[in-house]
């Protein structure tokens, strides 16, 4: 594999900052990119506008902003230092190290005057490096002197929490740890599985717990696999909605539906995910469901939205960062990112209450507790009360589907 990589990147010297943004082997535009800092600065030329990325417009439009989202954060923590030891001057500057390849989509960019092509650099099929996983989770040491290979995946991973792709058996998984907060995030995304299970709900990426060394401790990270493919690609539904002008009489929420209508896929598919995602969120109190965390399958080659993606992503849940765990009425003033600022206003663009069967779910706050305290060094006390507000919210939900407005917060107990 290095000596792979060598041939198509590491002695490569920038002689020109045009390069060719390319689907699998289509040339879609020329783009001139500050080699530096990684930034698109032009949008030149659109040879295929039917394949620039959806959300974008024909003529480049939204090009830019969905170069940029590709990368890693730099609010995440610890990339400034990883970029500093890498010589890197941005976030943009290391995912161009690696072309702007991913294992989100079929994108990448293709410097001018090299002769590259998709089968002998994509991720899907070819192995990688994990030096940079490792440099930037800090999961295993890694000596400076040594070569640093920056040709991964995992340097277009965006999201705050440290992560990093490996490959298990032939197969791609996503790892997230996080030492904070008893590395309750990962967890959190087993025991949204587990809850999923407990319903019957198919259409979920299955996370599994392992355990690394990082800043001194043994903490727990999750490890879920790949759900796109060299087929399929996935669409986050902020593409969808970023540049489209919702109209003053129609919710946020409604518009997205109609514009993945639009791209092929039916409209009550995505209504009845939706809705369960909703109230399974409100079940475990996921704040964070905003437009990149959920979104769609498309095929390419026949432009349309064939289904919706798996849920995924629900670490931010279950009071994670919470020092005072909420109870009772409090749990009806939380706030979260996505269509609505609280989490209980949410419900109202429920159809379908009954699609949660809560008796399916009357061991699950134990599970919570117990999940909790046996992957985690967390408290019991503490466990307890977390698994004390499922119980409660799962009581509100059943309120919910007899008919109660209860983002009204009445007093019902």
């Amino acid at each position: 594999m290095k000596q792979k990589e060598e041939n198509v990147r590491d002695d490569f010297a920038v002689s020109s900052a045009l390069y060719v943004l390319k689907h699998k082997d289509l040339d879609v535009a020329m783009v001139q990119i500050d080699a530096r800092s990684g930034k698109i600065e032009y949008i030149l030329e659109v040879y295929l506008p039917k394949e620039v990325p959806v959300g974008c417009s024909a003529d480049g439009g939204g090009l830019i902003e969905w170069w940029e989202m590709r990368a890693i954060p730099d609010s995440r923590r610890g990339i400034q230092q990883v970029l500093g030891r890498l010589g890197e001057e941005s976030s943009l500057s290391l995912m161009l190290s690696a072309y702007g390849l991913s294992l989100t989509d079929h994108y990448w960019v293709q410097p001018v005057g090299e002769e590259l092509y998709w089968k002998d650099l994509n991720f899907y099929e070819n192995e990688f490096s994990d030096e940079l996983g490792s440099m930037l989770t800090e999961s295993e040491k890694i000596d400076m002197d040594e070569y640093i290979s920056k040709f991964s995946p995992s340097s277009s991973v965006n999201g705050e929490m440290k992560k990093k792709w490996v490959i298990k058996e032939g197969i791609r998984y996503l790892m997230k740890v996080n030492v904070s907060d008893y590395g309750q995030q990962s967890v959190n995304e087993v025991i949204a599985c587990r809850m999923h299970k407990s319903l019957g709900w198919e259409n979920y990426v299955p996370y599994g717990i392992e355990r690394v060394h990082l800043e001194g401790k043994e903490v727990p990270c999750s490890l879920n696999p790949l759900f796109t493919s060299e087929e399929l690609e996935f669409i986050p539904a902020y593409q969808l909605i970023k540049n489209y002008k919702v109209p003053n009489e129609v919710s946020v929420y409604e518009s997205l539906i109609g514009q993945a209508a639009m791209l092929g896929i039916n409209a009550g598919t995505v209504r009845r995910q939706l809705e369960y995602t909703i109230m399974t969120d409100f079940i475990i109190t996921n704040t964070d469901r905003h437009f990149n965390n959920f979104g769609f399958l498309y095929d390419p080659v026949r432009h349309e939205i064939v289904g919706m993606a798996p849920i995924f992503d629900t670490g931010n849940a279950l009071f994670y960062d919470k020092e005072v765990i909420p109870d009772k009425s409090n749990l009806l003033d939380i706030a979260v990112r996505s269509f609505s600022r609280k989490e209980v206003r949410m419900l109202r663009y429920v159809r379908q209450r009954d699609m949660v069967d809560l008796e399916r779910l009357s061991d699950f706050p134990l599970e919570v507790e117990e999940m909790l305290v046996s992957y985690t060094e967390m408290p019991q006390s503490r466990a307890k009360s977390i698994a004390r507000t499922v119980e409660q919210k799962i009581e509100y939900l059943a309120l919910f589907q007899q008919g109660k407005k209860i983002w009204k917060q009445e007093k019902y107990w």
